[in-house]
């Protein structure tokens, strides 16, 4: 995903004008074809997040469109009043992307755990939020950015390749996917989708999985004739509770008083250990050590 975010970009550029591309000193082995083809408009700030973002609104301000790279944790936490005052209060158009989604750098502890980035986010209502799936959904993303513009944030993971348009694949809006036709609806986002889609336990005549690749502020109404129709509904996500796609789809489903069989497996921010593990150890850890048969259940 990180190679379709460099790929998306510069073909982009090649008949538009350049965006500028800031770095935290990362993403070697990934950057560097657009630093070789566009230095002027690359720039390394080293590991100064909270200025990387400061410098990202300053160019935005001029006209100009600004990616700001680092690892997820880095780019929100370290960096939240820049993200905050310097880029959202001043809509400005910054594209704060963050690798290592999740559990992705699990072996590194919880300084690297990107688990409450979706939250924070959250309550910086002025950005756009991206958490793709795959590499044709950080396309969508990217230039959905390139387009539109505006304060945006996108989580990227490492997965290398496309989930499988089977299963009656269609999208529902511009950045959600539905996989199945059947009466039970899983809810999700991020990299732990393609673990879901190729669950032996996915029947598509039985579940319905809806993807979104982007976090909206709340759902529209275009989900709320298959949620009534719906036996049961569940929500997983890599992510802590507050804030996440499970609580606007509580919202949505109070506010219209659809009443299903509901269950929301995230991450219980309350009691995480900090002790490194491969990213799979680390989902079995938090959402359970049976969470794709609970899923289904």
């Amino acid at each position: 995903m990180r190679e379709t975010l460099i790929n998306t970009i510069l073909n982009y550029s090649t008949e538009n004008r350049t965006p500028f591309l800031l770095t935290g000193d990362l993403g070697y082995s990934v950057l560097e074809p657009f630093q070789k083809q566009y230095p002027n408009h690359f720039i390394n700030l080293g590991i100064a997040e909270q200025s990387m973002m400061s410098v990202a609104a300053g160019i935005s301000s001029q006209g100009e469109k600004v990616f700001a790279y680092s690892i997820a944790n880095f780019a929100t936490f370290r960096a939240l009043e820049q993200l905050r005052l310097d880029i959202g209060y001043h809509n400005l158009d910054v594209c704060v992307v963050g690798v290592g989604a999740g559990f992705q750098y699990g072996i590194s502890g919880y300084s690297h755990w990107a688990i409450e980035d979706l939250s924070i986010i959250s309550a910086l209502q002025q950005f756009k939020i991206f958490s793709p799936s795959d590499k044709s959904s950080t396309k969508k993303a990217i230039l959905d950015f390139l387009d539109q513009g505006g304060p945006t944030y996108i989580r990227l993971s490492k997965q290398e390749s496309d989930l499988p348009e089977t299963y009656f694949f269609k999208y529902v809006e511009n950045h959600v996917r539905l996989f199945g036709r059947g009466k039970k609806f899983i809810i999700c986002h991020g990299a732990i989708v393609i673990k879901i889609l190729l669950s032996k336990n996915f029947n598509p005549n039985e579940y319905s999985i809806f993807v979104f690749d982007q976090i909206p502020i709340e759902m529209s109404n275009v989900y709320l004739a298959y949620l009534e129709s719906s036996t049961c509904i569940r929500v997983i996500e890599e992510c802590i509770f507050p804030g996440g796609l499970g609580s606007r789809v509580c919202k949505f489903l109070a506010e219209n008083e659809i009443k299903k069989s509901f269950k929301w497996f995230g991450i219980d921010g309350t009691r995480l250990r900090s002790a490194g593990g491969s990213e799979d150890f680390l989902r079995m850890r938090e959402l359970g050590t049976n969470f794709l048969e609970d899923l289904f259940d």
